[in-house]
């Protein structure tokens, strides 16, 4: 079986997206399934088409409806082959909203299926258009753990200081400056607290407001893009790891990465995020800045609750979010669109 995957972004690697299709892709093909990569981000879509046809696949998966999933229907279309669309977040959370809804519609409704990583995904899908509920199935994401070869320089942090790490691309969704004013409070009540950012640079104007709050808070330190290959060890430093995105869809590749690595998450109260940190669990949840001191506040007291909450979080990853699973149902629901 050949599948061509569409995602609107691969470059850089640390992109959330390209995390995701770069683990499908490698573990499908471990399962036998020869899979081609089209990034949008280095491919023109005309490019992309003129390969599908001239070597049609078996089937097309789109990540992104909107973004990915405009080429996928087109190109099936053209091969004569079916598609599925992976919804990876902001597709579902902004462009069935906004002036991009028909054209995403539209791709939905002509896709043979439709994944989504969690349930309160679908139910968000189905609940806004009904007639979608049918052919959406539920793949959760799989993790992988990150290399650790990590150049450290003066974030070394050999004093025992207590460190907050927060990985993400610097972009509006992701909402990075937030932790700043309640840390920043902290760090008054105990000095030894820091805050690591680190991402790739996916909104400049954003960014360029984002990195100036974080330099003026001396306990807070911008990273920049860290490899897959490195960015381990920002994991195995941190004390905490934080997610305070807008939205996720459904979970996001960091927050189940810091609990691969047994850390406790501090992480806002999304769909996303409630769909892998239980609340005393395998993590905290707030809402708005006081309930993030709070707890914040909470984590850096008591090392117990740390060790409780991480120790729970590897365990659950380890039971669901295997990603040879997660390919074996990617495959599954191929035959069964193929077959169908």
């Amino acid at each position: 079986m050949n599948a061509a995957l569409i995602t609107p972004f691969y470059h850089p690697p640390v992109r959330g997206n390209a995390v995701t299709v770069d683990r499908i892709a490698r573990h499908l093909a471990a399962a036998g399934c020869a899979t081609r990569v089209h990034a949008l981000d280095a491919t023109l879509a005309e490019e992309v088409l003129r390969e599908v046809r001239h070597s049609p696949p078996d089937i097309i998966h789109a990540f992104h409806a909107y973004l990915g999933g405009r080429v996928a229907r087109e190109a099936a279309r053209e091969a004569g082959v079916p598609y599925v669309v992976t919804l990876t977040g902001s597709d579902v959370y902004e462009a069935l909203e906004d002036g991009r809804r028909a054209d995403t519609l539209e791709v939905l409704r002509d896709a043979a299926a439709i994944v989504a990583f969690h349930k309160c995904v679908r139910c968000r899908l189905s609940d806004h258009h009904p007639s979608l509920a049918g052919k959406t199935v539920v793949i959760p994401q799989g993790v992988e753990l990150p290399g650790e070869q990590f150049q450290w320089g003066a974030e070394r942090f050999e004093g025992g200081e207590f460190v907050f790490f927060l990985p993400a691309g610097i972009r509006p969704v992701k909402n990075v400056t937030f932790p700043l004013a309640p840390l920043a409070e902290l760090h008054r009540e105990a000095p030894q607290v820091r805050l690591l950012v680190a991402g790739p640079i996916l909104d400049l104007a954003y960014s360029t407001r984002a990195l100036s709050e974080i330099g003026r808070n001396p306990f807070a330190r911008y990273l920049g893009e860290v490899g897959r290959d490195a960015i381990g060890a920002l994991y195995r430093r941190a004390d905490v790891v934080l997610n305070t995105s807008q939205f996720e869809g459904g979970m996001a590749n960091s927050v189940l990465e810091a609990l691969a690595f047994g850390k406790p998450v501090l992480a806002s109260f999304i769909d996303g995020n409630i769909s892998v940190v239980k609340e005393g669990k395998t993590g905290l949840l707030y809402r708005g800045e006081a309930e993030f001191l709070e707890k914040a506040r909470m984590l850096v007291r008591d090392e117990s609750l740390r060790r409780h909450l991480g120790g729970n979080g590897r365990e659950l990853v380890r039971e669901r979010y295997a990603p040879g699973r997660e390919a074996a149902a990617y495959e599954a629901l191929y035959r069964t669109v193929i077959e169908g």
